[in-house]
This record gives structure tokens, sequence and C-alpha cells, in this order.
């Protein structure tokens, strides 16, 4: 009997079957994951540059817009505080009006002599000092003052003394008071020239109904013509500044 030829085993041709479809990479293979690589870069370029123009959007540009802003308020302040020292109140040659009382900010002893002066030469018919030291009277006036007969007369029988108010507002307050007390519609600020405009602004709002008129005042130990070269001058006018910037913003 003829022997017939063995046939190869199942098991071995599926193995030699998956060997042959996972065999090594061909060229094809690789340049089609070279393509695909260089495909996928610009989107991640597109992407970087996407993230470089947020980081700009939301960190640059609110960045330059608080400096500008800083600049523009340190501008602001700059012209503001020039005006307020170049438009200062000073005192005038013009014939005075009348009015029915003065009050006289303590803070030297040349508003004292000026209000004294207003008050001997007829401007007024009451005179108030605000802000007097405690133990302060009217002998001790008349002694650390160079009076004459007039104003120690008018200091006696016209002048009173505010012994409670601590500052511009304590001086208003007491001022309102005084002025309803002697039924005053008209009243005249006497203090320093730089500390006029927020004594005006204090007094305004604090009485409403009454006229104000100003005597400024310029301090002889203060050089005001050359501010900018004299470092207590310019100390005083910026802090005078910022309390007006206070008053004027706050209410």
């Amino acid at each position: 009997m003829k022997q017939t030829a063995k046939r190869p085993d199942l098991r071995n041709r599926i193995k030699a079957a998956r060997k042959s479809s996972s065999g090594p990479a061909t060229k094809d293979d690789a340049k089609h994951d070279e393509n695909q690589s260089t495909e996928a870069s610009p989107q991640v370029n597109r992407g970087a540059t996407a993230s470089f123009a947020k980081l700009s959007i939301f960190g640059t540009r609110p960045r330059r817009a608080m400096l500008l802003a800083l600049v523009l308020l340190l501008t602001s302040l700059c012209a503001g505080f020039q005006h307020f020292v170049l438009t200062l109140p000073k005192t005038t040659s013009d014939e005075l009006q009348f009015t029915d009382g003065i009050v006289v900010m303590t803070g030297g002893s040349q508003r004292l002599d000026s209000g004294l002066n207003l008050l001997t030469n007829g401007f007024a018919g009451k005179m108030l000092i605000s802000g007097v030291g405690v133990g302060v009277n009217r002998a001790i006036l008349v002694q650390e003052l160079d009076l004459s007969e007039n104003e120690v007369n008018a200091l006696f029988c016209c002048v009173e003394l505010d012994h409670d108010a601590q500052d511009t507002k304590g001086n208003a307050d007491i001022a309102r008071q005084w002025a309803q007390l002697h039924d005053m519609k008209s009243l005249r600020l006497v203090t320093a020239n730089y500390h006029m405009p927020r004594a005006l602004l204090v007094f305004s709002r604090a009485i409403p109904n009454v006229d104000l008129y100003q005597w400024p005042v310029s301090p002889d130990d203060l050089d005001l013509g050359n501010w900018w070269r004299d470092p207590v001058a310019l100390r005083v006018l910026i802090r005078e500044y910022a309390k007006y910037l206070a008053v004027y913003f706050g209410g």
C-alpha cells in the first residue's frame, strides 16, 4: 500500500500567518508615521502661539493700563498742587465790605493782629478768636501782643474767646453757634493764606446760610514766594494740599 504525503499541521499554518502579518515595518509605514508627526507639529505651534497671546492679553496689557493710570494720577496731583499754590488768596487793597462778625483761627500772632485791626477800623461789630489755648484770657493776650489802646478796648468789649475748637471743623462748628447766637448773616475769616482754601470749604459746609469773606494772612516765617526752594514751605504746602483734598473728597 502506497503511503501518502502528510499534511502540514493546522497549528503551524496559523502561527506562520500571524508571524508574517506582524513582521517588520515597511518603508511605507515609516513614511506614514512621519507624515502624521509633521501634521501634528503646526497644531502644537498654533497652541503655543494662542497661549502666548492669552498671556499678553491677560498679563502685559493690564500692567500697562495700571502703569498708565498711575502716571495720570501722579500728573493730576502735581498739576493740582501747582494750581493750589499759585492760586492761594492774597490780601486785597480794595474797599472791604462790612461783616457782622470776624472769626480768627489761632495759629500765630499775625492772625490776631489782623483781626483786631479789622475790628478797630470798623469792618465788623464783633470778633471770635477760635481755638485759644486753655488758660489763655484777654489779659494774657494784652501782655503777649503789642496792642494799641483802641485794640485793647476792642479786645475787652467786642471779642469772645473759644477754648473748645481743636481743628478747622471745630472752628466752623463754634462759629456756627456764635453766628446763630448773635443772628449774624456774614462773617470774615482770618487765617493763613495756605489754610484759607480749606477753611472756606469747611465753613461753607458748616454754615451754608451765612455769607463768607476772607482775609488771608501771609506768614512771615514762610517764604511762599519761593516755595519750591524752601523745604519748610514745601512741606507745609504739601501737607495742607493733602488735607484740602481729604476734605474736598471726604465731605
